[in-house]
């Protein structure tokens, strides 16, 4: 009999844990990356450090590159440097 209710409060805590993450990632309101990453209404933002709704915002790949020659020998996404705005772009 005790064997009986040590078991059924090991099943309660394993629902109730599984039911926390459940409501944890929903409204993609969590801390954890992993929880953010499985729904696919919500996105991870590393520089803010926090899961928030939506998709995220497009990054230009090019931008990184902020010297004109790296600029301009990236063939392999297409970049381009702008001189009137002196930087790295993706070409249209």
């Amino acid at each position: 009999m005790q064997f009986m209710i040590v078991a059924l409060a090991a099943a309660l805590v394993a629902i109730g844990a599984g039911t926390f993450k459940i409501a944890a990632a929903e409204n993609c309101r969590t801390g954890d990356s992993a929880l953010c990453a499985t729904d696919p209404n919500c996105h991870w933002d590393f520089e803010r450090r926090g899961c928030y709704q939506g998709a995220p915002e497009p990054e230009d790949p090019c931008a990184v590159h902020g010297d004109r020659k790296i600029c301009e020998t990236d063939v392999a996404i297409g970049c381009r440097w702008t001189a009137e705005k002196k930087k790295c772009e993706k070409a249209k």
